[in-house]
């Protein structure tokens, strides 16, 4: 994998007006802050370029027809790359600012702003990656832990023949396998940037479509621009959407799997989930049938 060595902002420039297609944004009035609860964040670099990314992944592989949808946001500065939900950044950002005072808690455009990205975050992970060395931490929520843990994603490239054209940007074709699935990613070489959502970084242009070859997990290009709001590149001190664990990868993805496939009984047991039986509260018996999981990691 290569650094960047010239200007992100350079570069930025000198794209077609086609590729600095904006989505629709939300924005807090003091520029991105917090309010219903305390954000503690530790902030890494200030980004420069802001590339959005749709994503579509089946909870469930075997239905194929019920995607869940999410919009993302790769935050990119000279020596760091950011990547999670978009409407995540909303929500910490209305938090902060409700936060201040009692008169930002009873504005009621942003409580409606607030209400409108809580309901439509569906990413519930966030990493960080340093350019220098690509070493990744990644902070996620599975409905029933948080987990953080670092790693060096390993990722081998194959320059495949074929060329099309997404959203106006010319693309070549790209393949490799991580984490138990096979992928296909059409980059950019006209746009020297060598990264792409979440991990997928180490092409020698800018991932526009990645997507794994059974459609489980597909990242689509959305529009890049400068960055001028949510700025902050960040991860979370001590709580995502409650305590962070920090654990080894291996042990953060097999607890993950196993709270997803056997969410109903072990909720259970973490919520304190009672019945009453005969005008009695009891613990509720934990023997429902584990449920299926679509990580996009299969294998660690």
């Amino acid at each position: 994998m290569k650094r960047i060595f010239p200007s992100l902002i350079a570069i930025l420039c000198t794209l077609p007006m086609s590729v600095k297609a904006q989505m629709p944004r939300i924005t807090s009035y003091d520029g991105g802050l917090d309010a219903f609860r305390k954000i503690r964040k530790e902030v890494y670099d200030t980004a420069k370029i802001a590339v959005y990314y749709d994503l579509k992944y089946l909870k469930d592989s075997t239905k194929t027809d019920k995607y869940t949808e999410a919009k993302t946001l790769l935050q990119i500065s000279d020596k760091y790359q950011k990547y999670g939900d978009y409407y995540q950044l909303a929500l910490d950002s209305m938090d902060i600012y409700m936060g201040k005072s009692k008169k930002n808690a009873r504005d009621r455009q942003a409580i409606k702003t607030w209400n409108e990205a809580i309901g439509r975050i569906n990413y519930y992970t966030v990493s960080i990656t340093d350019l220098a060395d690509y070493q990744t931490k990644v902070q996620f929520y599975d409905n029933l832990y948080n987990f953080e843990y670092s790693f060096t994603p390993q990722i081998d490239w194959n320059l495949a023949a074929g060329d099309t054209i997404i959203s106006d940007i010319p693309c070549k074709k790209a393949t490799c396998s991580y984490a138990g699935r096979d992928y296909v990613a059409w980059y950019a070489d006209n746009i020297s940037l060598p990264y792409g959502p979440y991990i997928f970084n180490g092409l020698p242009g800018l991932i526009i479509d990645i997507r794994d070859t059974k459609g489980n997990w597909i990242f689509t290009y959305a529009g890049m621009e400068k960055a001028h709001s949510y700025r902050d590149m960040y991860l979370y001190e001590k709580e995502f959407w409650g305590k962070l664990k920090t654990v080894s990868r291996e042990e953060a993805l097999t607890s993950c799997c196993n709270d997803i496939e056997n969410y109903d009984n072990l909720s259970i047991e973490v919520f304190k989930v009672k019945t009453k039986v005969n005008g009695k509260w009891v613990s509720q018996e934990a023997n429902y049938p584990r449920r299926p999981s679509n990580m996009l990691e299969l294998k660690w």
